[in-house]
Protein backbone atom coordinates (compact mmCIF):
# COMPACT_ATOMS: atom_id res chain seq x y z
CA UNK A 1 0.00 0.00 0.00
CA UNK A 2 2.32 2.36 0.86
CA UNK A 3 4.78 1.77 -2.59
CA UNK A 4 1.49 2.15 -4.16
CA UNK A 5 0.52 5.85 -2.49
CA UNK A 6 4.64 6.97 -3.07
CA UNK A 7 4.42 6.00 -7.04
CA UNK A 8 0.78 7.71 -7.33
CA UNK A 9 2.89 10.73 -5.48
CA UNK A 10 5.55 10.27 -7.99
CA UNK A 11 3.51 10.45 -10.81
CA UNK A 12 1.16 13.33 -10.04
CA UNK A 13 4.76 15.09 -9.10
CA UNK A 14 6.19 15.03 -12.30
CA UNK A 15 2.14 15.69 -14.09
CA UNK A 16 2.10 18.89 -12.36
CA UNK A 17 5.58 19.94 -12.34
CA UNK A 18 6.00 19.67 -16.14
CA UNK A 19 4.20 22.81 -17.31
CA UNK A 20 6.32 24.81 -14.97
CA UNK A 21 8.93 23.67 -16.48
CA UNK A 22 8.27 25.09 -19.86
CA UNK A 23 7.06 28.44 -18.48
CA UNK A 24 10.40 28.64 -16.22
CA UNK A 25 12.15 29.24 -19.36
CA UNK A 26 10.36 31.69 -21.07
CA UNK A 27 10.10 34.07 -18.01
CA UNK A 28 14.10 34.36 -17.97
CA UNK A 29 14.38 35.79 -21.43
CA UNK A 30 14.32 39.41 -21.29
CA UNK A 31 12.73 41.57 -24.18
CA UNK A 32 14.83 43.84 -26.15
CA UNK A 33 13.38 47.23 -24.94
CA UNK A 34 14.72 45.62 -21.34
CA UNK A 35 18.37 45.34 -22.85
CA UNK A 36 18.30 48.44 -24.54
CA UNK A 37 17.36 50.04 -21.46
CA UNK A 38 20.80 49.51 -19.64
CA UNK A 39 24.36 49.97 -20.64
CA UNK A 40 27.06 46.43 -19.87
CA UNK A 41 29.33 48.36 -17.86
CA UNK A 42 32.23 47.36 -15.21
CA UNK A 43 32.28 49.18 -12.26
CA UNK A 44 34.63 48.48 -9.43
CA UNK A 45 35.79 45.27 -11.54
CA UNK A 46 32.62 43.81 -11.47
CA UNK A 47 29.88 43.45 -14.70
CA UNK A 48 26.63 45.25 -14.49
CA UNK A 49 24.38 46.37 -16.05
CA UNK A 50 23.67 49.91 -15.47
CA UNK A 51 20.75 52.46 -16.38
CA UNK A 52 19.77 56.17 -15.60
CA UNK A 53 18.06 56.28 -12.09
CA UNK A 54 19.91 53.00 -10.39
CA UNK A 55 21.60 53.41 -7.20
CA UNK A 56 25.47 54.11 -7.60
CA UNK A 57 28.69 54.58 -5.28
CA UNK A 58 30.37 58.00 -5.45
CA UNK A 59 33.23 56.64 -5.33
CA UNK A 60 32.91 55.37 -8.99
CA UNK A 61 32.23 58.55 -10.57
CA UNK A 62 34.91 58.64 -13.34
CA UNK A 63 34.07 54.78 -14.04
CA UNK A 64 30.38 56.04 -14.32
CA UNK A 65 31.51 58.87 -16.60
CA UNK A 66 33.19 56.12 -18.97
CA UNK A 67 29.92 55.22 -20.09
CA UNK A 68 28.15 58.21 -20.45
CA UNK A 69 26.53 58.25 -16.65
CA UNK A 70 27.22 60.55 -13.66
CA UNK A 71 26.46 59.69 -9.69
CA UNK A 72 25.15 62.82 -8.96
CA UNK A 73 21.35 62.77 -8.12
CA UNK A 74 20.89 62.94 -4.40
CA UNK A 75 17.75 61.53 -3.09
CA UNK A 76 16.40 62.44 0.59
CA UNK A 77 17.50 59.91 1.97
CA UNK A 78 21.06 60.80 0.78
CA UNK A 79 21.60 57.87 -1.34
CA UNK A 80 22.81 58.68 -4.91
CA UNK A 81 21.62 57.66 -8.34
CA UNK A 82 22.93 57.92 -12.11
CA UNK A 83 21.88 60.17 -14.35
Amino acid sequence: MRRRLIGVLAAAALVVGAPGLGTASAQHTTSPAAQAACVHAKIGGKRKCIARGQYCARRYEREYERYGFTCSKRDRRGRWHLQ
